[in-house]
């Protein structure tokens, strides 16, 4: 798949620039903030994506009442599901917009804010109720992995034969690596993805490589085709 990237060139600091149609990446720890100042430079910085109200993006607007909130970023499909961070998942949001979508896909969201509307209009906290328990339900499915949350266009037909990755094998622990082997413990797979780059750096998915590894199961790979690791050296190889 290919990450959405500026119409033009641009410098990231000493992280990372798009010269044409490819996006170098010099540093892979600066990955999420590489990838949030692309999402800023494609969509704008001022607006939210989902209710369209100025946003503060700057330090000089926090006292100017025209702005609503202070910028943030979504993951339009939500990381409890796998959503990876890349542009082609990203978006600027107001804190508030971020915060009632919590872990819901964006359709979802759409669909909450209808019924929100007509249980303000109607005072019937039922339909609430029953939206709720819905989306539960659907949630649950997409754990189990009857509905797929990733798009199929973003995942690779196979594993590469080799991830390129910065770190051996038990560096890599803690909060997210003990709930990701829960979730492998309960669903039987690996929720979050891998992301890596055209010429196989890892570059996001550390602890889900580091799993699929040590317990030999298949992950999901996002190969993104228009990014190069352009920095050296790659670090260790994680076979």
């Amino acid at each position: 798949m290919e990450i959405l990237l500026p119409g033009d060139d641009f410098v990231i600091g000493d992280s990372a620039e798009v010269k044409g149609d490819t996006l170098y990446l010099y540093k892979k720890g600066d990955f999420k903030d590489v990838m949030y100042a692309l999402t800023y430079k494609i969509f704008g910085d001022d607006e939210c994506y989902f209710c369209h109200r100025k946003l503060r993006s700057h330090e000089t607007q926090c006292n100017n009442q025209a702005y609503f909130s202070k910028i943030s970023m979504d993951h339009l499909i939500p990381q409890d599901f796998g959503g990876p961070t890349i542009t082609n998942n990203l978006r600027p949001a107001c804190t508030a917009c971020n915060s009632r979508k919590g872990n819901m896909f964006e359709d979802e969201f759409y669909e909450f804010l209808k019924v929100y509307q007509e249980v303000i209009r109607t005072g019937n906290q039922d339909l609430l109720e029953k939206f709720r328990a819905a989306l539960l339900a659907k949630q649950e499915k997409r754990r189990k992995g009857d509905i797929p949350s990733l798009p199929a266009a973003w995942l690779a037909d196979s594993s590469p034969r080799s991830i390129w990755v910065n770190y051996r094998i038990g560096e890599i622990k803690g909060g997210s690596y003990m709930r990701m082997l829960e979730d492998v413990a309960q669903y039987g797979y690996l929720i979050k993805p891998v992301t890596v780059t055209a010429n196989n750096v890892l570059v996001d998915g550390f602890n889900a490589n580091l799993i699929s590894t040590i317990k030999d199961m298949p992950a999901l790979i996002i190969p993104m085709d228009n990014v190069v690791y352009a920095g050296y050296p790659y670090g260790e190889r994680n076979l």
